[in-house]
């Protein structure tokens, strides 16, 4: 069976205007049909890694989202939560209004070779004890 999970959008909000408080479990839930995500224009498919490990006694999830884009000014002083699609049309929520909040990091890269992008890669990193819910 194949598994088309390639990421094919990634849209940001600032966790304030999130259109709810907290997340209660895994579960499926959904955002309003109106709710307006900007979109990061960003190469695609972008990347994202979920691992989980044991951690005193306990579960935790660490979530990793890769893009690159050609965007210099991408707002990185904001909490912001992520909304990721993929091409099975599955979408994903990485952050909230609780601590930890998702931190993004830019990685400015002047390449030695022409074969290797020369695309600005931002990284967003979560940590959790819930995975990323999947939304509805």
């Amino acid at each position: 069976m194949k598994r088309l999970s390639y990421i094919c959008c990634v849209q940001r909000i600032p966790v304030s205007k999130l259109p709810f408080d907290t997340l209660l479990g895994n579960h499926t839930f959904e955002i309003p049909d109106s709710y307006n995500w900007p979109v990061v224009k960003c190469q695609k498919p972008a990347k994202m890694e979920i691992t989980d490990k044991i951690e005193d006694g306990q579960r935790f999830y660490t979530h990793k989202l890769t893009f690159r884009t050609c965007r210099e000014d991408l707002d990185m002083s904001g909490n912001y939560a992520y909304l990721v699609t993929t091409i099975e049309g599955k979408r994903y929520l990485i952050g909230n209004r609780e601590r930890p909040y998702s931190i993004i990091n830019m990685s400015d890269v002047h390449p030695d070779s022409l074969g290797i992008s020369a695309m600005i890669e931002y990284t967003v990193q979560w940590g959790s004890t819930r995975k990323a819910p999947l939304l509805a």
